[in-house]
């Protein structure tokens, strides 16, 4: 009886450590919460410090489908082949922030 009993403990104690070193990877991976308030926070730190040559593209982007216009055209007007950053390579700076579109 005394064996099992320290078996289930050490059971126990197991999956306590997986689940707080799940929490911690998970907090450390997640480049900002999933609350709507702190996404516009994580993409002007984005813009302003992690990439900041991405600013001309997605500013481009984002009035060009405001406005209405199609994702293919509002690509080939922002999108600058011959000059870097591609906007491919600010949707991968960007991806950090995981925010949602839904209001």
């Amino acid at each position: 009886m005394e064996g099992k009993r320290k078996l289930i403990f050490k059971s126990y104690f197991v999956l306590f450590v997986l689940l707080i070193s799940w929490l911690a990877i998970l907090q450390t991976t997640s480049a900002c919460s999933n609350d709507s308030s702190d996404c516009g926070g994580c993409i002007m730190k984005r813009m302003k410090y992690d990439c900041p040559s991405c600013v001309t593209t997605l500013r481009c982007m984002a009035k060009c489908l405001w406005a209405g216009t199609s994702k293919i055209k509002c690509t080939k007007r922002c999108d600058c082949n011959d000059s870097y950053p591609r906007l491919s390579d600010c949707k991968k700076c960007m991806s950090k922030c995981r925010c949602s579109c839904a209001v």
